[in-house]
């Protein structure tokens, strides 16, 4: 007969064999990667349009978004909400279905500031121009927008404050540099203020560019100059070969989306408007994502999280070559493997812990 003790001694053996057994059932995490950019990508960037509903910039629906919808790229169209037609609104409809994003470039496009001075014109009013437009907007299309470019780029500290503190609206184009400082350049990710977006305007002489005619065509070297500093480059634009305000060139347009699309489908450029760039960055600094154990934590205190919280590009590198699986809020979460061991998902810091199994 089997002694207590031994009986004992067996009966934790058969235990620990069967949890040896049944842990390579299981992947353990070894790492976890945010990466600044969605996709993985190496810089990101922004097609903006400004003056859409405008009688001079018929070339961007004559020319720039076929161009781009034919490249699966997506535009910015910054709406001078008051001059659009019926016809115009069901044309937005349409290109809201496509992808692209609509920005608050006002109401009526009315200058804000009396000529070298930070005086606001008589006419100007914040709620009229800003408020109104988003007002506008949401009736007719039932889309919000979240992003406010001022008219000339020209805005008082008080208009910034103002929008500033609407809710809805996440980011603003900068200012130029009456009060500001340098409005130019490219937006660093870890730095990254959303109310003074820096931005390009594209001249065909390159007079108040950063960039020069001689040195190849200026709408690419705004690309590049992101993807050589790893950051985000936002280009104003008006129409394509209209008789808006500095019309860029169909062939130096073409040239800029060929060589987006391209950058694109390497994977080493996120092409998108200022409001998904703005949330994913905030998302990225103020929703921290952890390893612990099994377990993707997410610390989703900060107000800011809660206001801007989007999916965030994540890469787990897996401890044996385990290949896991990601449950959040019940249901597993779709998962690329990189190599063997390493998985990149999506993971929205605002559904909770991701636990891998």
């Amino acid at each position: 007969m089997m002694k207590a003790h031994d009986f004992v001694l067996a009966l934790l053996a058969f235990a620990l064999f069967a949890m040896l057994a049944f842990l390579p059932m299981f992947s353990h995490a070894g790492s976890l990667q945010v990466h600044t950019w969605q996709g993985g990508a190496k810089a990101a960037h922004t097609i903006a349009h400004d003056d859409y509903c405008s009688a001079s910039t018929t070339g961007i629906e004559q020319y720039a978004l076929p161009i781009l919808n034919a490249r699966g790229l997506k535009a910015s169209l910054g709406l001078i909400a008051g001059s659009c037609t019926d016809a115009q609104w069901q044309t937005l409809k349409e290109r809201v279905a496509q992808g692209h994003e609509l920005f608050n470039h006002t109401l009526t496009h009315l200058g804000m500031l009396e000529p070298g001075s930070l005086a606001p014109i008589s006419g100007w009013d914040n709620v009229r121009e800003i408020v109104s437009a988003q007002q506008l907007v949401h009736s007719k299309l039932g889309y919000t927008m979240h992003f406010v470019a001022f008219p000339s780029d020209l805005a008082t500290p008080q208009a910034k404050a103002f929008v500033e503190a609407q809710a809805e609206i996440l980011g603003a184009r900068a200012a130029k540099h009456i009060y500001d400082g340098k409005a130019a350049g490219l937006n660093d990710a870890n730095q990254l203020q959303p109310y003074f977006v820096k931005w390009d305007g594209y001249w065909r002489d390159g007079k108040w560019s950063l960039y020069k005619p001689a040195r190849g065509n200026m709408l690419i070297q705004h690309v590049d100059a992101a993807l050589a500093d790893g950051s985000w480059s936002y280009r104003t634009l008006h129409g394509v070969a209209d008789s808006s305000w500095e019309a860029a060139p169909v062939d130096q347009y073409t040239a800029y989306a060929d060589y987006l699309a391209a950058k694109v489908k390497t994977g080493e450029l996120w092409v998108a408007g200022p409001s998904d760039i703005i949330r994913y960055q905030v998302t990225r600094t103020q929703c921290p994502l952890k390893l612990d154990g099994n377990t993707i934590k997410a610390s989703t205190s900060n107000p800011l999280c809660s206001r801007y919280g989007t999916a965030l590009t994540v890469d787990v590198r897996l401890d044996a070559g385990q290949e896991g699986t990601f449950i959040q809020q019940g249901k597993a979460l779709p998962t690329q493997m990189l190599d063997a061991s390493t998985a990149r998902l999506a993971i929205n810091p605002l559904l909770g812990d991701v636990k891998i199994q």
